[in-house]
């Protein structure tokens, strides 16, 4: 009877959105019946959390360099499954590499011609057209073959004509089963309640169908504009949308809220599919938006990510300089945490503290290679992709950690691939492949 009645009011608490008196209230509603992702009660505090849980293997791939293939900060990755390809702050290319890291071709055209564009944004791969689609500022989307001939425009219309407000910076256009939908963060770039929509379904011209709204932006609207409009840095902060493939199926987070959603292409909707709880308090909405500029909006707890998998779907978060990752079974529904310290940083911006966190990475024991597993990149709803860069600051400490790791399978493999790698050399990949 007790716990009967814990789920009651558990589930009444998912409807209002609040996770304590202080919490962040939202419009979600959630169905009798959702799996709830409990964060507060029976959670099993633990040293570590195994990448081999979520992966059946690691791939280590050292990109290829060459005098066509220099990658320098690496911007957005998608691996297929006979390529990787890439592109990075150095030039306006997409690169593709071989599964093994053999470089092969660049796609794109630059210029102002009809099969060209001068800004690269975004890029997406479709494997079963085998054609790549190519994102650009001005010269709408443009679409390539593999070996980077180009075919079609898909769009003609300007990123400014497609979004209202920021672009997500990983995926701004979702291809999906044959559906388009637009996505984009915030701070607002246009001041009107219409322009606050955080995922759009549009049809093959790109005309825009159906809003999707962040259900916590609701009845903030005259707040966030007053505080957001023009996108600049000194303005509120707003989370992105966190969106994952895995299992063929499209699912998202809005930021805020304490909902998992996946998109029935039947329905065109988004439907619930798990609730999370948390009674930690979440502070006030204005408050916590304002990161950028006060230090104690990072003293409340927030959920900045998710990643599901077969057997876990993993949650990432922080509060004040404490990192949370949980691990969430879909078995029997019991949560695991890792804890880990880091720290904020502070910076002057036109002469106004700005503030951020050291380290807000999701990271995991690589049990497979040795060291940590910090994720990078995801694609595909089939990997999870850590870059190694020799020429960053963050490689000697790895190294380290690595060697003082114990001994896995494939440790002393990645060990030799490190020792043949320079430090002017392209970034290795550790690619893991998930169960």
């Amino acid at each position: 009877m007790k716990k009967h009645l814990f789920y009651t009011l558990l589930m009444l608490i998912s409807l209002t959105g609040c996770s304590s008196p202080k919490g962040n209230a939202d419009t979600e509603k959630v169905e009798e019946g959702l799996p709830v992702i409990n964060l507060s009660e029976g959670v099993e505090e633990v040293d570590k959390l195994n990448l081999s849980d979520a992966a059946e293997r690691v791939e280590i791939v050292k990109l290829e360099t060459t005098g066509q293939s220099l990658i320098s900060d690496i911007e957005h990755i998608q691996v297929t499954n006979s390529d990787i390809w890439i592109t990075h702050y150095k030039d306006q290319y997409v690169y593709r590499f071989s599964r093994d890291g053999k470089f092969k071709n660049r796609v794109g055209k630059i210029g102002q011609g009809p099969e060209e564009y001068t800004r690269l944004s975004s890029f997406w791969i479709d494997e079963s057209s085998k054609e790549v689609y190519i994102l650009s500022s001005v010269y709408g989307v443009k679409v390539y073959d593999y070996e980077g001939h180009y075919i079609r425009t898909l769009t003609n219309k300007k990123m400014d004509d497609m979004f209202t407000a920021e672009p997500s910076t990983n995926n701004p256009i979702i291809s999906y089963k044959g559906l388009f939908l637009l996505c984009q963060n915030l701070a607002v770039s246009r001041d009107t309640e219409e322009s606050l929509w955080s995922l759009a379904l549009v049809d093959a011209n790109f005309n825009k169908q159906k809003f999707f709204k962040n259900p916590a932006y609701i009845g903030r609207e005259e707040q966030i504009i007053a505080n957001g409009a023009g996108g600049s840095m000194l303005q509120w902060r707003e989370m992105p949308v966190s969106t994952d493939y895995y299992n063929d199926d499209l699912t998202f987070k809005f930021a805020d809220t304490d909902t998992i959603y996946y998109f029935d292409t039947t329905k065109k909707d988004l439907i619930p599919q798990y609730a999370i709880y948390t009674n930690e308090d979440k502070g006030d909405y204005g408050l916590t938006h304002e990161s950028l500029r006060k230090r104690n909006a990072f003293s409340y707890f927030t959920l900045t990510g998710y990643y599901p998998t077969k057997d876990y779907i993993y949650l990432r978060g922080y509060k004040g300089e404490t990192i949370y990752i949980y691990r969430y079974s879909k078995k029997d529904s019991s949560v695991q945490l890792v804890k880990r310290e880091t720290g904020l940083r502070e910076r002057n911006i036109l002469n106004t503290k700005s503030y951020s966190l050291v380290d807000n990475a999701f990271v995991l024991n690589n049990d497979i290679c040795g060291g940590k597993f910090t994720f990078n990149y995801r694609c595909s709803g089939k990997y999870w992709i850590q870059e190694l860069d020799p020429d960053s600051s963050t490689y000697d400490k790895f190294l380290e950690e690595l060697r003082r790791s114990p001994d896995v399978p494939q440790k002393q493999q990645l060990l030799d691939v490190i020792a043949r790698t320079g430090e002017e050399d392209n970034p290795i990949l550790l690619i893991a492949v998930l169960k």
